[in-house]
């Protein structure tokens, strides 16, 4: 039987993985995310800052809100919550994860979690940046052959020694697909209202339900309605009733 062979860990930005497209794949294929730029990602690396910590009553379920400056995302753990044993609100982490997808959010399956010093996430952000232009350059020149009437080998021959084959497929891939904004820049203006109060009136074990009824104006059926959509598609939870806090 093939063995699958394990994925490259791949810099990535939260605001891509966010605004990309989640593809299954048969067999022992690798499932992938396509960023908007055209680049696969099975396996992501990042480093970044715990905004949440959760962990279920049973501790069968864990997960780590993390920000990278740019955007959220979410560390699931199921199982293993040992890897977030001493790790806090405020600690700067580099961690390795897979990428998966559920009920329409992305999120990494963590693997690997180290502390390190707030200066790496600069360094991150640094490295990150160069990465992004230098692969825009690439994309660019893709673009430009593709829409110059070149066949897919052609490109590939083109960008030898540039790209491997499977990047070209990705990049070409991605000019025919339609992608989402940024999930938390495509919520309803309501929701991001609802977002927005939940995070500033979290004292650390949720916001008041009635606090947020003050908070935004709009009305209170509509309000409601918003809670109770990100209740169950699971962008929010409540640790107790009557409280609502923002996974």
């Amino acid at each position: 039987m093939a063995q699958q062979k394990r994925q490259t860990a791949k810099l990535v930005d939260f605001n891509h993985l966010n605004s990309g497209k989640y593809f299954q794949r048969e067999g022992f294929e690798p499932n992938f995310l396509l960023t908007p730029e055209g680049r696969r990602i099975s396996r992501a690396r990042t480093v970044a800052t715990v905004v949440d910590r959760f962990i279920n009553d049973d501790e069968t379920y864990g997960s780590l809100t993390l920000d990278d400056g740019n955007d959220t995302l979410q560390i699931k753990f199921f199982n293993e919550l040992e890897l977030m044993d001493g790790l806090e609100t405020g600690d700067v982490l580099e961690v390795v994860g897979k990428v998966r997808e559920y009920q329409g959010q992305i999120y990494l399956d963590g693997e690997i979690l180290r502390e390190v010093r707030p200066e790496k996430e600069l360094l991150h952000q640094l490295r990150l940046e160069k990465r992004k232009e230098e692969w825009n350059q690439i994309r660019d020149t893709v673009e430009q052959l593709n829409e110059s009437g070149k066949s897919h080998d052609e490109i590939e021959k083109e960008m030898a020694g540039t790209l491997t084959a499977d990047e070209v497929d990705s990049v070409l891939q991605s000019f025919n697909e339609k992608f989402e904004e940024n999930s938390e820049e495509g919520l309803e203006n309501i929701e991001r209202d609802v977002l927005d109060a939940i995070q500033e009136l979290d004292d650390g074990n949720g916001a008041d339900y009635s606090d947020i009824l003050d908070e935004v104006d709009e009305p209170e059926d509509k309000l409601e309605d918003t809670v109770n959509s990100l209740l169950s598609e699971g962008t929010c939870y409540e640790p107790k009733p009557g409280k609502i806090k923002k996974l």
